[in-house]
């Protein structure tokens, strides 16, 4: 169990020292670490095993640390919306330039 709270401290740490550079590739191989870290406590909890005060201390330091990768989430959130935004409107104004006649079609005005 400890090894488990060693590994998952240090991912977290070494990913807060990259938090501000990290691109959301690298976000999401961290979430996948950590996850497999968190399943393999989780399996030890199911095995009986019990949290010493001392892990508990670890482990609440290590959540204590989530508010941060949430924030560069959210942010990266953000990033992508903003992205898809401008690339639908990218879309739409160049959709407004393309010819949909067909070339040998005319097109008629009736007078009012």
């Amino acid at each position: 169990m400890d090894s488990y709270i060693d590994q998952l401290k240090v991912l977290t740490e070494s990913f807060l020292d990259d938090i501000e550079t990290c691109s959301y590739e690298e976000v999401e191989e961290f979430i996948t670490k950590r996850q497999s870290i968190v399943d393999l406590i989780n399996m030890a909890l199911l095995n009986k095993e019990v949290f010493t005060e001392d892990q508990k201390d670890r482990i609440k330091s290590v959540l204590e640390l989530d508010p941060v990768i949430l924030r560069k989430m959210e942010s990266l959130r953000i990033e992508a919306q903003e992205w898809l935004y401008n690339r639908r409107q990218a879309a739409t104004q160049r959709s407004a330039y393309e010819s949909n006649l067909s070339p040998g079609s005319i097109l008629m005005d009736r007078r009012k």
